[in-house]
């Protein structure tokens, strides 16, 4: 069994892996980047735009793979082969060539990361104990916005010095190297699933067959299925609902939106500061509240936010409104690391039935970073309309939203055989056998009082089942 602080490690480790990835090629690393290079070059817009995105591509390459590289390798030697290289590709960025070759050593960092980024869902779920598996999900965003703001806190240190430019790729350098050996440490056991359909010892021949049948159910449905329509619609609306909200242009393009805010040479560092430091500080309210309340709840209030501060940035660039782009970029960050940014491991850690669960992240992940590339690419040619920008984020996120409250099923406190259920249409052992135990229950005639006589049982008032022992009891009167 491994141990919760060693989960934890995990968890950490990927996610700051990520964040720091993120966060390590801003404007002002490239601008200090562009200062040092071998082969002098201009830093435009366009220039900009690409280096940003050419991380994003990466991460998109890493999502399409992962599900492939998952059926045949372990997810233990995936995370230190993946984080290794990340290693390697963060090291080589540290060379000033040209901003051609750090997007390319951007292309295929993006994808070394993601593809851990992309099994960690699955695999937090699978080898987390049950009551812990919540909190430990909905920590992975804490510690990705922690990455983002130790990367941004890193830019203090650097200001303006060219010679230091390098140490932006330093941290997450040896985040890898720490995560590689982490992921070589765990050891490839799956938690106790608490659903029957694991924990009963059948000791019946009727509940073998039973069990027998509802696998032969599940094994009967592909990728082509109709049953994983649902799965899908719910993973694509998530992906690109989430992701169009505009958050990585918030992140990424922190510096260059509050460059002018302070009146400061340091504006844009005091500007990515506060963006990463609000993101990171608000995934921790949602915590709590992970294990008492819905996923629906949670996720769907932080998606109001979210929305609430796309309609304040919209004012705020049509009025020109200096101090409400501050306000408004605050209560986005609240909203989205609420609901979306939080619930994200969660959610698809749950939602998907677990023979799809590795494939149907996959897909999504990858969604996730078309969407990505698609507006953070557009963003800078919305610098004169920025209002325009927010209108369609906020317009496609909100439909998304509505769309998933209605089909999305809620997964707090039920077991993977009751998600599969309820999203494949397939009925689980317990279901069952509860239905079979009732209708002999209410068909059978009982010996009743000391005659001898008898009356039909037809009032069964509660069901007990009891897997440690594999067996089950019907009361009635």
């Amino acid at each position: 069994m491994n141990s919760i602080w060693k989960l934890v490690a995990l968890s950490f480790l990927v996610a700051n892996n990520f964040g720091g990835a993120m966060a390590s090629a801003n404007t002002k690393i490239m601008n200090l980047y562009k200062q040092k290079s071998y082969y002098a070059f201009e830093f435009t817009s366009t220039v900009n735009s690409i280096v940003t995105v050419s991380i994003i591509v990466g991460f998109m390459l890493g999502a399409m793979f992962a599900s492939t590289l998952a059926k045949k390798f372990s997810k233990r030697k995936i995370g230190a082969i993946a984080s290794a290289f990340a290693c390697l590709f963060n090291l080589l960025s540290m060379i000033p060539v040209h901003w051609i070759y750090l997007s390319v050593m951007r292309v295929f960092l993006g994808a070394s990361i993601t593809t851990i980024t992309t099994i960690i869902p699955g695999w937090l779920f699978d080898l987390s104990p049950a009551a812990k598996r919540s909190l430990l999900s909905s920590t992975y965003q804490f510690f990705l916005t922690f990455g983002i703001f130790i990367s941004s806190t890193v830019m203090l240190g650097i200001k303006s010095d060219v010679d230091k430019f390098w140490q932006a790729f330093l941290y997450d350098a040896v985040v890898n190297v720490a995560c590689s050996f982490v992921c070589l440490s765990i050891k490839e056991e799956t938690a106790p699933v608490h659903g029957l359909q694991t924990q009963v010892q059948e000791t019946n021949q009727t509940v073998q067959e039973q069990n027998n049948t509802v696998l032969e159910n599940k094994n009967e449905i592909t990728w082509g299925s109709k049953q994983l329509r649902r799965a899908k619609l719910t993973i694509v609306l998530f992906s690109i609902g989430s992701q169009i909200s505009g958050i990585n242009v918030v992140i990424m393009y922190a510096t260059q939106i509050f460059q002018n805010y302070f009146d400061s040479p340091m504006s844009d560092v005091y500007g990515s500061l506060i963006a990463a430091g609000v993101n990171a500080v608000s995934t921790l309210p949602a915590l709590p509240f992970v294990s008492k309340f819905n996923r629906k709840t949670i996720l769907f209030f932080g998606w109001f936010l979210m929305n609430l501060g796309h309609l304040m940035l919209i004012a705020a660039y049509v009025f020109d409104v200096q101090l409400l782009i501050l306000i408004g970029s605050i209560v986005f960050l609240l909203g989205f690391e609420f609901g979306p940014g939080t619930m994200m491991v969660v959610v698809l850690g749950e939602i998907h039935p677990r023979k799809f669960n590795q494939q149907l992240n996959s897909f999504g992940y990858t969604i996730m970073w078309i969407v990505n590339i698609i507006v953070v690419i557009t963003f800078p040619y919305f610098e004169k309309i920025v209002w325009a920008a927010y209108t369609i984020y906020f317009a496609v996120s909100f439909i998304c939203g509505v769309i998933l409250c209605k089909i999305m099923p809620e997964t707090r406190g039920k077991s993977s055989d009751e998600i599969d259920s309820e999203v494949l249409g397939i009925k689980t052992v317990q279901d069952e056998i509860i239905k079979d135990d009732l209708t002999k229950i209410a068909n059978d005639e009982t010996p009743v009082g000391r005659r001898g006589m008898k009356r039909k049982s037809s009032h069964v008032f509660k069901t007990r089942i009891f897997p440690d022992r594999g067996v089950y009891f019907t009361i009635f009167k």
